[in-house]
């Protein structure tokens, strides 16, 4: 099977790879919890619920600029393939 019908038929998951967990990015992410538990027990019921839906539409956000980056990055392979085929 070719990476094309990998892609199609699911075996591949390119997505799985986006963020690498180096320690700069675990220590933000420890960071980003910590800070999130603080705030979280100093909220009232409607605010932790107001909260809750912010932190679903950054969420919302970031997945669109994810798919959108990972589909700009792979045009411009394909483009970059396209032309270094069309020079030989």
């Amino acid at each position: 099977m070719n990476t094309l019908e990998d892609l199609y038929y699911g075996n591949l998951f390119p997505q799985e790879k986006c963020a690498r967990l180096d320690d700069e990015v675990k220590e933000l992410l420890k960071l980003l919890n910590r800070n999130e538990e603080k705030l979280t027990v100093t909220l009232t019921e409607s605010q932790k619920e107001t909260f809750e839906k912010y932190k679903d539409c950054n969420r919302e956000i970031s997945e669109i600029c994810e798919r959108e980056s990972f589909i700009k990055g792979f045009q411009l392979g394909a483009r970059i393939i396209i032309e270094v085929i069309s020079q030989e």
